[in-house]
Order: C-alpha cells, then sequence, then structure tokens
C-alpha cells in the first residue's frame, strides 16, 4: 500500500499529486471547524449566552486531547513513512501499535488529572460563578471521550502513510457530521442544552475512532494497532516523540493563548467572553485549511524521501 502514495508522486506533476493527497485532508480540517462552530451555534438557539460563554471557556481545554493525539499522529507518520521508503515493514507496525495504545494510556491519563483538577482547571480558564456549573458539566462529559479524540486525531496523519487520505478524512468525517446530526437533537429536540452537546461530542469522538480501529482490525492494511507489536525499543518512543512534540507545540500554544485570552476577558463579563469565543472560532478557517494543505503533502515527501535513502544504501 505505500507503494500507492510514491506511484502517485512520481507519475503526476508535483502539484497535482500534493493536491490529490491534501485535499482530503484539507476537507477534514474544515469538517473540523463546522463541528466546533455546531456546537456554539446550536447551543446559541437556546437563547443563553451562558451557555455559549461556557463552551467557549471549555472548548481550548478540551482541544489539548487534540493536540497531544497530533503530537502521537505527526511523531508516528513521519517515522512510519520514512520505514515504509525504506523497506522496513515490521518497525513501520511497531510505531504504529506503539501510537496506538499510547493514546489509549495517555488518554485515559489525562482524562482522570483533568476529572481530579476540574476546579482549578475551571478557576484558571476565567470561569465566572454563573459559567461555572455550566463549563463543569460540558468539560465532565467531553473529557470521558479523551482516549477516543487521540485516538481519531493520532490516525487521521498515519492511515495516510499508506496513500489512503480518502480514508484517513472519512474517520474524521465520520465523527464531526455524526456530532452535528446529534447537536440539535441533543441539545433542543430532547432539551439537554449544554450537556447534550457534550453528549454528541463524545459519541461523534467514539465513533471517528471506531472507524481507524475497525479498519486496522480488518486487516487489509500493512500496519498493525495489535498489541503484541507493541513496543518502545529500538528508538520507537523517541523516534516518535522527538518528531511529535514540536509539530503539536503549534495546536498547544493556541489552546494556553486562547485559555489566557479568556481568562483575561472574564474581568468584562461573560457576555464579552461568549463573543471572542466565537470570533475565534471563525479567524480559525484560514488556519485550518493551511494546516491540511501541509499535513497532507508531507506524507508525499517523507514518502519519498525513505525511497531515495533506499536507492542509496
Amino acid at each position: 500500500m505505500e507503494q500507492k502514495s510514491l506511484e502517485v508522486f512520481e507519475s503526476v506533476p508535483v502539484p497535482k499529486a500534493v493536491f490529490k493527497n491534501a485535499l482530503p485532508t484539507m476537507a477534514a480540517m474544515l469538517m473540523l471547524l463546522v463541528y466546533n462552530l455546531a456546537d456554539t451555534f446550536f447551543i446559541g438557539q437556546t437563547y443563553d449566552a451562558l451557555q455559549v460563554a461556557a463552551v467557549s471557556l471549555a472548548t481550548p481545554v478540551f482541544l489539548m486531547f487534540m493536540a497531544v493525539g497530533t503530537a502521537f499522529g505527526i511523531g508516528g507518520t513521519s517515522v512510519i513513512s520514512r520505514a515504509l521508503g525504506k523497506g522496513k515493514r515490521e518497525y513501520a507496525r511497531k510505531v504504529c501499535s506503539f501510537c496506538m495504545w499510547s493514546c489509549i494510556v495517555v488518554g485515559v491519563v489525562m482524562a482522570a488529572l483533568f476529572l481530579i483538577f476540574m476546579n482549578p482547571i475551571l478557576s484558571l480558564i476565567g470561569a465566572s460563578s454563573e459559567t461555572w456549573d455550566l463549563a463543569k458539566t460540558y468539560l465532565s462529559i467531553v473529557i470521558c471521550s479523551g482516549p477516543f479524540v487521540l485516538i481519531s486525531n493520532c490516525y487521521a496523519n498515519v492511515v495516510r502513510t499508506e496513500g489512503e487520505s480518502g480514508k484517513a478524512m472519512m474517520g474524521q468525517l465520520l465523527g464531526n457530521l455524526l456530532n452535528v446530526i446529534l447537536d440539535p437533537i441533543m441539545i433542543l429536540g430532547f432539551g439537554w442544552n449544554i450537556a447534550g452537546a457534550a453528549i454528541a461530542t463524545v459519541i461523534g469522538n467514539l465513533f471517528g475512532a471506531g472507524y481507524y480501529i475497525f479498519y486496522f482490525l480488518r486487516g487489509n492494511s500493512s500496519l498493525s494497532i495489535r498489541i503484541k507489536d507493541f513496543t518502545i525499543k529500538d528508538n520507537v518512543c523517541s523516534s516518535v516523540l522527538v518528531i511529535g512534540i514540536p509539530a503539536a507545540l503549534g495546536s498547544m500554544l493556541m489552546s494556553v493563548s486562547q485559555i489566557i485570552i479568556n481568562s483575561q476577558m472574564a474581568e468584562y463579563g461573560d457576555m464579552a467572553i461568549a463573543g471572542m469565543g466565537v470570533a475565534m472560532k471563525v479567524v480559525t478557517i484560514t488556519g485550518m485549511v493551511c494546516m491540511g494543505l501541509g499535513a497532507g503533502s508531507t506524507t508525499l515527501a517523507r514518502l519519498l524521501c525513505g525511497r531515495k535513502i533506499m536507492e542509496t544504501i
């Protein structure tokens, strides 16, 4: 399967090859933005600005899970791409399995820590007495999907190493689209308000992660997520993290900066936070498109680099 991307890259002009591989990723990133906007939009239909403010406060905290998943995804993608380009299939399988089980363990640990330190976190992000319970309800529910968020964001990157950009996109689209469909049902139809938005998010992430797990369990992939292939030896762990952590710092710092902005805006009231939260989501459209273009095209470059290195040996 790894030949697929290389054949595309070598047989057509570079711009066309990059566009073909990056377009699904860009579409998935835009769908991620739509999913983020959906929570705000449908909660806004309750005409309760405090709930909008609570979601604006909680979202940057929840995005920390996505950033960590991206660390494993980008780091794993880089190592796997170079391994496949060099013909080291077994090593690529070990890296893929390492990413899966690391996402599960780290996701569970992060969720537990966030729940334990929920009150200090709410104070840090600037929750007021009026938004405190709302933000706590939203965060307490969505944090339960932490491991699934990590898996979904990780394997949206990893699956592209086999040239399956379409399938990588489908996993994200499935989860995000399901969330958008469930939002009006649970927020407005069932009258669950902010709790309904959180439950819809959990279900969407569960199905998104399930899609990628099923993709590997079907046996159509040359990679593996089986526990028997898991290892931290042979520089598997360090190779993934040394690339993944710097790559994910951008997303992490975006969340941190938004948390700082929200905490500073808290002195101007909850309505200011609500307005800022909506505006920031719109502003991220350009960033999402650029991130999708970059993530979708780098896999081709890494595979080609691995092949060229192999040819010189």
